[in-house]
């Protein structure tokens, strides 16, 4: 089997569990971790047992490396797309950290850039892997809810000073939006569920601390291509414990997180409980990023676009990108964004 040369570009919170998921993996090694600072990109090394793994301060010198095939995008929301663009040019498969871009044009210009180069993407929607979410899609397939017309998805994490990327990721900068910074996994798992793209978006958005250069709670109602309906929250004022919580509702069933209600179950009186993972926490290492890198090095493998692709991510962005101009309009907006 061919094995993979790595590379992590940024080295804030979340690189480090990068570096630990394609590690793990048979065909993988990360060969490079690169950040605008030395230091930090050491510490990554060393807390994760990559010693051996060259640190470089440039992206453009990890691009020219032959012992690269891909890079991990960790850095900070606003660098995401010149970061892609310049290693898809390189002609290096890319795993991006989410959100992959801010604005339309960047993200239309990433995508045109790894079309163009033939390379592999996966946006880091990481819950794809979460074992509910294997779940959900299990009863799905099985037509256990039937024909899904409504789903709904919220994402509840509050962030404060107490968070990691919080300094930079509080501002319209950097962060942009409640759904843009963190709400977008909800508006992911929407259409994961719903199988179907986002046709358009209605939202409101509220203050609910000061903690943001941007209206920290946003609600959006949306239609999907096959006809279901959808609701995502995104709340990062919340000063409660971590919740994202999953509703759908078929024909023939309900699914309330783990609990289910079928009427394919003769006999059933109530809503029975699947022990599983949760998603339930908004600690990094909770999040099965081993899944995720496995499944990007298979598509490398195989020569097949994930089913997370850039391009498939695209309609998520533009959704999210809709529910900030609903909100600031107070009107719906409709998908593809012009």
């Amino acid at each position: 089997m061919r094995t993979y040369g790595v590379a992590v570009h940024g080295a804030g919170w979340v690189a480090a569990e990068h570096v630990r998921a394609f590690a793990a993996h048979p065909q993988a090694r990360v060969t490079v971790i690169s950040s605008r600072r030395a230091e930090s990109a050491r510490r990554v090394a060393a807390e994760t047992g990559q010693t051996h793994a060259a640190v470089e301060t440039d992206l453009d010198a990890v691009l020219q490396r032959p012992d690269v095939d891909v890079v991990a995008i960790c850095t900070p929301h606003d660098l995401h797309p010149a970061n892609t663009i310049a290693a898809a040019a390189a002609g290096k498969h890319v795993l991006i950290e989410k959100p992959a871009a801010l604005d339309l044009d960047s993200l239309h210009a990433m995508r045109t850039a790894v079309q163009a180069a033939g390379v592999q993407s996966v946006v880091s929607f990481v819950l794809r892997w979460n074992p509910l979410f294997d779940l959900v899609k299990a009863q799905l397939a099985n037509g256990a809810l039937g024909r899904l017309f409504m789903a709904e998805v919220d994402y509840v994490h509050g962030l404060g000073p107490w968070y990691a990327q919080y300094a930079w990721s509080r501002t319209a900068a950097q962060g942009r939006s409640s759904f843009l910074n963190a709400g977008c996994h909800a508006v992911d798992a929407l259409r994961y569920f719903t199988d179907s793209d986002i046709t358009e978006v209605s939202a409101y958005a509220v203050s609910g601390s000061d903690r943001f250069e941007y209206p920290g709670t946003t609600v959006m109602i949306c239609t999907f291509a096959n006809g279901a309906l959808g609701k995502a929250l995104s709340n990062l004022d919340d000063d409660a414990p971590y919740k994202f919580r999953i509703s759908l509702y078929g024909d023939r069933g309900t699914m309330l997180d783990n609990r289910i209600f079928s009427q394919t179950v003769r006999g059933q009186t109530d809503y029975a409980e699947i022990p599983t993972v949760l998603p339930d926490s908004g600690d990094v290492s909770h999040h099965p990023f081993r899944g995720q890198a496995a499944h990007l090095l298979d598509c490398i493998e195989r020569g097949q676009e994930s089913h997370v692709s850039l391009a498939n991510s695209v309609n998520t962005h533009e959704a999210c990108l809709a529910a900030d101009l609903s909100a600031a309009r107070g009107r719906p907006v409709a998908l593809p964004l012009a």
